[in-house]
């Protein structure tokens, strides 16, 4: 309860900050601008977060609808998730469209996979490939669990580990699987 007020508090505060831009209010302090143009990939994180414990910020929503062609494509399938929970019918399709202009599919291997523009930020955790994979297979799983583009994601995913047995880290380590575990059960073939 605690953590998920925190939250809450964090995006009541980064809301202020984007309705701040258009004037570029300044607060006293010197460490911080009290204003930032655009809604960024942690706000997209926050809010499907929180909209997994239920708790709508329209005001977030707009926002992060509005800039979302600044975020990343991981937080892009974050805020796609949050969308779908919430049924944004409309406002998701747009995001899914958004995803998969990077989707390519390899007839030849019976895969699909995201050629993500990670150039710039292939440092930050919203540039791990393995990741935001696993977040489109977690929409996916929700929106077109038996699509060609699903099971294309799924041996995409299981041909890209390193030395057979995980990917990266723990961490997309775990999310792949709890991707994959989404998919299974979702499509019916667990």
């Amino acid at each position: 309860e605690r953590g998920v007020k925190w939250l809450k508090n964090y995006q009541a505060e980064q809301v202020r900050r984007l309705k701040n831009a258009e004037t570029e209010t300044e607060m006293q302090s010197f460490r911080t601008p009290s204003w930032k143009r655009t809604a960024d990939n942690i706000d997209a994180f926050v809010y499907m977060v929180l909209a997994d414990a239920n708790i709508l910020d329209t005001e977030m929503r707009d926002f992060l609808y509005r800039d979302r062609n600044e975020l990343s494509v991981y937080a892009k399938a974050m805020f796609a998730l949050a969308l779908y929970q919430q049924k944004q019918a409309e406002r998701l399709e747009m995001i899914l469209h958004n995803i998969e202009q990077y989707l390519v599919k390899d007839e030849e291997n019976q895969t699909a996979y995201l050629n993500l523009p990670n150039s710039g930020y292939w440092w930050h955790w919203y540039g791990s490939e393995p990741e935001a994979h696993a977040y489109y297979l977690k929409l996916l799983a929700r929106t077109d669990p038996t699509s060609e583009k699903a099971s294309g994601l799924v041996k995409y995913l299981l041909n890209n580990q390193k030395h057979g047995t995980y990917w990266n880290s723990t961490r997309d380590t775990a999310i792949c699987i709890e991707a994959m575990a989404d998919y299974l059960k979702a499509s019916g073939e667990d």
